[in-house]
């Protein structure tokens, strides 16, 4: 992965945020007790031990996950994360690309995906391309999908029908959270998205809307950022609930429904977007935006939640509740996009969405969260009177509630639409079709065959449902449905209740990969036949693949749930795998259904456990705190179930929970071992401990600094038990730190790294001296971290921009691999030729366009990763008759010029570099 060949990394040394370390002129014991306190009144202390089960019943969110990332990525001096930060950032980066600086990652030797290409992660945004039109088959017609991913960007599939189609990102940022998707009604070629997802309090933090002018190829970013931090309130348009298009009289009219989430900070109250939230127009193409005054009594403003046109053209929003505590419920109406009416409110409810009728003014469903369940509504009349549905749908899943086929979990997974005959569709766990307006419902998916649902014939499609759309022309029996699991595409709706077919819902996940991971391992020996990768992901298990091919390929998840930490022996004889809580197995391997047992099975831990295994002595640590106790817990002989042992470590020393453990591995002297087992230990507070004799009768000792603020997150040994790499999670510290004496002394290698979180480092072992790590915005480098302050740049060409949470080593080889957040796994190569840190240099070379003869459909592609460049086309006679901004990444762009037939020049402009083309459109 790092090699000579790297091309165009700059320096980055402007990317200091001024706020950036606002704590250093504290000291450093006043911040630590600070941090301390923090932790201490943790809005989560008293939810961070619940199951799935008691967060549901509570109206929690089921995965705690980023409640555990809250705490652990928390600005000790503000008391809460600052990921506006990342998003200024994210933003600056942009910005100096244009610029022709901050060029990072090599073409030749790219971060290379692998997968799995066979699922996706959660999806809210979907859309067919409404220029897909006029081929010479109709039924080719409504064939090209948009789709995003809540943390894992825009991208568009040509021919959805088909089960051997792929996907292909779009750039936009390739982790920004992708929550709407829609065209203009006036214009085919423009294209919004919103961003954000505020109904999982912050776990995918947007920047705004987005706007296409070229059908989806390049992207401006419309409305968002953070606009100012002050106290407790991050002003900014994080979350964007829904966008609408209304055509009036050839105007186009954009709606936006402008949420916010809030994260309790633990001295008051934090809350993203709060001042922001309302529902805004645009009337210039989403130039400007303007809010209406709709507001609570206290003056606050609504938080708006689903628009919808019915099909008078009069539009519609719902609002949801917000973090002041006013409720939801309220449907609101104009007829003239100037004026809302309040219509009706339903009661008690929060999350509201609304689905208008394709046949009747009069008709509208609503389905709505009460309480924690969901409730479904109808109307005839347009809400003069508004009764509950005669029936709602009753999953045969017997662990889903007959009267909430959400399972407490409408605040996250609640769909409802109506095709163009008004067969009414709801989704939660599973789907439901009514043709009767709720008389009888059918049940058209499963999400697995547990319990009694193997009986069941539907098809098996993934859990948490949060989109329907259906295709053009096709009477509401083909559409595309968003999930936990990405896409899938229904091709023939009616045939599940004609014929009970199985196979009329599948997925179309192929090269989706969208999933979000939170660790992974590569197989350490048989690599003659393939990579064998592994890794624990958000709601789909643990995902395998056995001889896998350099690229994307396909993974078998044996679990299902949360996984969790994974990690496969040395030797590849055996496996670890994780789910929510201290819940470990182990089980053979290659053969990883054989030889399964229950390792642990406790209500202790985080919600994404921390585990250690010690492969040299088949030892497995954990982390088991619970309550107040902090806790370790040791399982000996973990291979073996006969003879495993589990006993619990506690230690004075150990004064907060583990966030972080390493096993030292240079303490092997045979086989079986002879030397004492060092384990590594990095706590919440920012404290070290290294407990030798680990295995046996731990001697406990604190190895860590006293400059250590924040929560650690890795631990790396290097080239001796002596050289030690410590990183930590939190915004607003110093992340990066280094021993050669094993913690005698410390040094902060923090250098120019901008303020966000490290979740992981590595080291080079060819070149020590050279160190990636793993952060919220890709892999980062250092030539040399040895030096007093580091020179870091990222180096995520090929992956981009997302969250990396682990980073693993294959010895034999150097193979990296890194788990992402958002973006599934990546494999690299460190090599001995070192990492370059060069200026990028556009040349007359660097760019190409073809064919110079063609209809208007053209190709640009770029030799190197320059950035978004400029594009004019100019007329023979030097009229401007096209403009764009194109984003080059070394590899090939499509664009298509609707154009009349003649001869055009074609200009490109980047900072000082200007070169012009000539094209012919016949």
């Amino acid at each position: 992965m790092l090699a000579a060949s790297v091309l165009a990394i700059i320096v980055i040394t402007t990317f200091k945020l001024t706020n950036n370390k606002e704590n250093e002129a504290q000291t450093v014991e006043a911040l630590k007790a600070k941090h301390a306190e923090f932790l201490k009144n943790s809005p989560f202390a008293k939810t961070r031990g619940l199951s799935k089960s008691e967060r549901k019943d509570l109206g929690l969110p089921p995965n705690a996950y980023y409640e555990q990332m809250w705490e652990l990525t928390m600005d000790p001096n503000t008391g809460r994360p600052m990921p506006e930060r990342v998003l200024e950032l994210q933003a600056q980066l942009r910005e100096d690309r244009l610029a022709g600086r901050g060029v990072s990652g090599t073409t030749s030797t790219p971060w290379i995906d692998r997968g799995p290409n066979n699922q996706g992660g959660r999806t809210r945004g979907i859309m067919f391309d409404p220029n897909d039109v006029g081929n010479a088959n109709p039924a080719d017609d409504y064939t090209r999908v948009f789709a995003g991913g809540v943390s894992g960007g825009l991208w568009v599939n040509n021919d959805i029908t088909s089960s051997s189609s792929s996907w292909t990102q779009l750039n936009v940022q390739a982790n920004i959270s992708v929550t709407t998707i829609i065209s203009d009604p006036n214009n085919s070629n423009t294209f919004f998205i919103g961003s954000g997802e505020s109904f999982t309090s912050g776990d995918a933090v947007g920047r705004g809307i987005w706007r296409s002018t070229d059908a989806g190829i390049t992207w401006q970013n419309v409305l968002g950022g953070t606009t100012n931090t002050s106290g407790q309130f991050v002003n900014g348009f994080f979350y964007v609930n829904d966008i609408v298009a209304r055509n009036n009289g050839g105007v186009t009219e954009l709606y936006a429904a402008v949420s916010s989430a809030a994260y309790a900070d633990a001295a008051s109250g934090n809350f993203n977007g709060l001042n922001e939230m309302g529902l805004y127009k645009s009337v210039d193409n989403g130039n400007t935006w303007t809010r209406f005054a709709i507001q609570h009594t206290s003056g606050v403003f609504k938080n708006p939640c689903d628009i919808e046109l019915d099909i008078n053209n009069n539009i519609w929003f719902t609002t949801t509740g917000d973090s002041f505590g006013n409720p939801g419920g309220d449907i609101y109406r104009s007829t003239d996009g100037v004026t809302f009416s309040l219509i009706t409110n339903i009661p008690g409810a929060l999350r509201t969405e609304l689905e208008p009728s394709q046949t009747s003014a009069n008709i509208f469903w609503v389905a709505a969260r009460v309480g924690n369940g969901a409730d479904l509504f109808f109307t005839a009349n347009a809400f003069s009177t508004v009764s509950p549905m005669p029936t709602e749908p009753n999953d045969a899943d017997t662990g889903i509630p007959d009267t909430d086929f959400t399972r407490g979990q409408a605040f996250y997974d609640l769909v409802i639409e109506a095709d163009q005959s008004d067969v009414l569709y709801v989704g939660g766990i599973d789907l439901f079709r009514t043709t009767d307006f709720g008389i009888n419902w059918r049940q058209i998916s499963k999400w697995s065959n547990n319990n009694n649902l193997a009986a069941l014939q539907v098809p098996l499609v993934h859990a948490d449902h949060h989109a329907i759309v259906f295709r053009p022309g096709s009477n509401g029996n083909q559409a595309a449905f968003g999930n936990d699991g990405g896409v899938f595409y229904g091709s023939n709706i009616s045939s599940i209740v004609t014929s009970n077919s199985t196979t009329a819902i599948q997925a179309r996940n192929k090269d989706y990969n969208t999933t979000h991971f939170y660790y992974g391992d590569i197989n350490q020996v048989d690599i003659a036949n393939g990579d064998d990768l592994v890794g624990g992901l958000q709601d789909n298990g643990t995902q395998i693949s056995l001889n896998s091919n350099a690229g994307a390929n396909a993974y078998v998840d044996p679990r299902t749930g949360d996984g969790a930490y994974t990690e496969i022996s040395k030797n590849g004889d055996y496996l670890i795998t994780s789910y929510t809580g201290e819940t470990h197995i182990f089980s053979n391997f290659p053969s990883y259904n054989s030889g399964r047992y229950t390792i642990a099975n406790n209500n202790r831990g985080s919600f994404i456990n921390e585990a250690e295994l010690d492969d040299n002595r088949h030892v497995l640590y954990t982390n088991s705190s619970s309550g107040g106790t902090n806790r370790i817990s040791r399982y000996i002989n973990v291979n073996i179930q006969s003879i495993m042992s589990a006993s619990d470590l506690t230690n004075a020393l150990l004064n907060a929970r583990p966030t972080a453990f390493k096993i030292n591995p240079h303490s092997t002297n045979g086989t079986p071992p002879t030397s004492t087992a060092t384990l590594l230990v990095g706590l919440a507070n920012g404290r070290l401990l290294k407990l030798t004799n680990a295995d046996n009768v731990p001697v406990w000792s604190n190895i860590g600094f006293n400059g250590f603020v924040g929560s650690i997150s890795d631990i790396e040994f290097g080239q001796n038990e002596n050289e030690i790499f410590v990183t930590m999670f939190n915004y607003g510290v110093n992340s990066v730190w280094y021993t050669s004496n094993g913690g005698t002394s410390w040094q902060n290698k923090e250098g120019n790294l901008p303020d966000m979180p490290v979740k992981c480092i590595l080291q080079n072992p060819l070149i020590p001296q050279e160190v990636i790590i793993g952060t919220e915005l890709g892999v980062w480098a250092t030539a040399d971290i040895t030096v007093a302050s580091p020179v870091w740049v990222p180096v995520y060409n090929g992956m981009s921009d997302v969250t990396v949470i682990d980073l693993d080593l294959r010895a034999t080889d150097n193979v990296i691999l890194a788990s992402t957040h958002g973006r599934g796994l990546f494999t690299g190569q460190f090599t001995a030729t070192p990492l370059s840190i060069n200026d990028n240099t556009i040349n007359k070379n660097t760019l190409r366009i073809y064919p110079t003869v063609s209809n208007g459909n053209i190709t640009i592609s770029s030799t190197l990763n320059i950035g978004k460049v400029n594009l004019d086309v100019f007329s023979i006679t030097g009229k401007k008759v096209y403009n764009t901004d194109i984003d080059l990444n070394g590899s090939s762009k499509s664009l298509k010029l609707n154009l009349s037939s003649g001869v055009y020049l074609v200009k490109f402009t980047k900072g000082t570099f200007t070169e012009t083309k000539k094209i012919v459109i016949k």
